[in-house]
């Protein structure tokens, strides 16, 4: 007999018929003979309602009160399930996470599992239950000694479904959601997504944490770390889903730290690398897509790619390449910088370092160690760049022995986990497994940094104290004549206020810096075990970008007015009728800036300071009914009545839209 655990999401449970569904899914398991532990969300939409409810009484409620809030939507979803298992014949009973024996850490909203008691569960498995379970939730002990109930923050509701079948040997995990499993994009963006039947947990990790909603990073981390064999299904579908498996030997559960498994299990040091530096380029689209099919066409593999936060007009891209490739790639860099201008440099005897493990980025703490460890052995880096599961770095090779004494001190790690050159075997996988979007960040840029060991550390640092999870960070090459260099974030643009305390004291210890808001952006990551050996890949999907235009009218003319004009306008009318009796008629208002929707964008992206190089402005007539190119109102009759507001657009559409930026 079979133990399953399965997990229902939120808009799987939305409503009383669905639960119903859920119930039959589930007597069906049932009646085929395998023992059930069904873990469910909050009814769809709960959550959302019950943090409304929250922030219309304090914009700052304790963390605490919030957690005992927000625990609540999971047990309506667990009663009423039970209930209908009950009426369906098959013994179910529900239990909150505290119930199950979910022991977390003391912390509200984020808290990560340390331990599951399992003897409850286990007594009503045994006896035959369905037992449902409410996800999102644990329990602790607080400074005093007492019993606290805790949530595990968004998605948590994965991650108690996957550690639940790791603490109870479970063969299996499901997790039921509103798509047919996990696909290569988004399909509400790329209506032809495909559905993947199988992913590494290394590859939904990158995807998960990049914007794929479809699971919790921190679900996947577990799955990984334990070797969960660990299926994405459809609720309404019947598919099989996608199989996520892991790459690595599954880890011995340690009781009292399910979730705190050691970070980082890997080093790697490739050697022999060599750093190109192409510098002035014109700042447009299609130049990286250019220059890096230039280096496909040559048949020269790139590793890193870092491309600085421009200067004015002009941008920096860097990259690393084996030093077997230096020769044909200095030839290759000559040929680009003779057709784009700018100019190229190089630097040999560099090696990559990098270390590797589920959730790095979900913990900044990790990268400050990294920096800080290679800082106190007075080592340089040159390049950053990282990912959810790897930060990678570059030194000079003549460090190399240090760097890997110390970083593997630091991190606890044996001479079986230290790699060097290693020799890579997933050549047959393939080259990109998904896309992932997410439009939720913001950049940040450091300016005239001093170039010293230690300064990358002491950011990720003051992020870690603070709890601020940053999402990228690189390095650029460039270096000024004053021996300063740039680093660039992103971060969800939620923490973007709470931030700026902690930037500008970062800022005050390091004289001479500034800091630099770039625009609100959004990330598109390509993630794929195949990528590094295939070359060209960097270059298709460059062209990719460039190539993506949006044509948008440049011959009607318009004049955007604002609806607080519009408003007020309307007011005075009222105001002056009831003074005259006999005033009636039709009256016009419009703004007078007279601007084509090219302009308009234009303008709009200058408020919020987001590029607007894709947009292409189109000077043709529009199809269908002739209209005359300007369509301006005659406002001259409230004019006359002294009767008018107009704000300029730029003023308008700067309290309009800042909210969101």
């Amino acid at each position: 007999m079979a133990l399953l655990i399965k997990k229902f999401g939120g808009t799987s449970v939305g409503n009383i018929s669905k639960i119903q569904t859920v119930a039959r899914s589930v007597c069906q398991s049932k009646e085929a003979g395998n023992d059930i532990v069904v873990v469910v969300s909050a009814m769809d939409k709960t959550t959302d309602e019950l943090n409304h409810l929250a922030e219309s009484i304090s914009k700052n409620p304790s963390r605490r009160e919030l957690d005992m809030l927000l625990s609540t939507g999971e047990q309506v979803t667990i009663a009423l399930l039970a209930i209908a298992l009950n009426e369906y014949g098959i013994p179910a009973i529900s239990m909150t996470g505290s119930q199950v024996g979910i022991i977390t850490e003391s912390i509200h909203g984020k808290a990560r599992i340390l331990d599951i008691k399992t003897e409850r569960i286990q007594n009503y498995i045994a006896q035959g239950y369905v037992v449902v379970v409410a996800g999102f939730q644990g329990t602790t002990l607080s400074h005093t000694g007492s019993m606290e109930i805790t949530t595990l923050g968004r998605g948590g509701s994965d991650t108690s479904a996957v550690a639940l079948s790791t603490a109870l040997g479970a063969e299996t995990c499901e997790i039921y959601t509103d798509v047919p499993g996990v696909l290569t994009t988004d399909p509400r963006i790329v209506p032809s997504a495909k559905l993947l039947t199988e992913i590494s947990c290394e590859e939904m990790l990158e995807l998960a944490s990049v914007g794929a909603s479809v699971l919790h990073p921190r679900a996947v981390e577990i799955a990984r770390n334990y070797g969960i064999k660990l299926y994405v299904k459809s609720s309404q579908l019947d598919s099989s889903g996608t199989l996520l498996h892991s790459q690595i030997k599954p880890l011995p559960l340690k009781r009292g730290g399910l979730e705190l498994t050691k970070t980082v299990n890997s080093l790697e040091v490739v050697e022999n690398q060599v750093v190109f530096s192409i510098s002035n380029l014109p700042d447009r689209p299609g130049i990286a897509a250019q220059i890096f099919e230039t280096l496909s066409e040559a048949s020269i593999n790139v590793d890193l790619i870092i491309q600085a936060t421009n200067e004015g007009n002009s941008n920096d891209i860097t990259f690393t390449v084996n030093e077997l490739e230096i020769t044909k790639t200095i030839e290759q860099c000559q040929l680009i910088t003779s057709q784009l201008g700018g100019e190229f440099s190089f630097k040999t005897n560099m090696t990559k370092l990098s270390i590797q493990g589920a959730g790095i980025m979900g913990r900044p703490s990790v990268s400050a160690d990294l920096f800080d460890t290679l800082s106190k052995a007075n080592i340089n880096v040159r390049l950053i760049a990282t990912s959810e599961i790897k930060v990678s770095c570059v030194i000079e090779i003549n460090n190399l022995p240090k760097a890997i004494r110390f970083v593997g001190d630091k991190f606890k790690l044996s001479d079986s986990q230290i790699f060097v050159n290693p020799l890579l075997q997933l050549e047959d996988q393939p080259e990109v497994r998904g896309i992932a979007l997410d439009k939720n960040q913001v950049q940040i840029s450091f300016r005239q940094l001093p170039d010293r060991p230690g300064v990358a550390a002491s950011i990720c640092l003051a992020l870690a104290e603070n709890n601020l999870i940053f999402d990228t960070i690189v390095q650029s090459e460039r270096i000024s004549s004053s021996k300063t260099k740039d680093i660039s974030l992103t971060m969800n643009k939620q923490d973007r206020e709470k931030a700026n305390l902690v930037f500008e004291a970062l800022t005050k210890k390091l004289p001479g810096s500034y800091i630099e808001d770039g625009p609100a952006i959004a990330k598109v990551s390509t993630v794929g075990a195949g990528m590094a050996f295939k070359v060209g890949t960097a270059g298709k999907i460059f062209r990719a970008l460039a190539e993506e235009k949006i044509n948008i009218d440049h011959w009607s003319i318009r004049r955007p007015t604002w609806v607080n004009d519009v408003a007020v306008v309307c007011r005075q009318i009222i105001e002056h009728r009831s003074n005259q009796s006999n005033f009636n008629g039709t009256y016009h208002w419009s703004a007078n800036e007279p601007m084509t929707k090219y302009q308009i964008a234009q303008s709009m992206g200058e408020v919020v300071n987001c590029s607007t190089t894709h947009l292409i402005p189109d000077v043709k007539p529009p199809v269908g009914v002739p209209r005359p190119q300007d369509c301006e109102l005659d406002c001259s009759d409230l004019v006359n009545l002294g009767i008018g507001q107009r704000t300029p657009f730029q003023t308008a559409i700067y309290h309009s839209l800042i909210s969101f930026f």
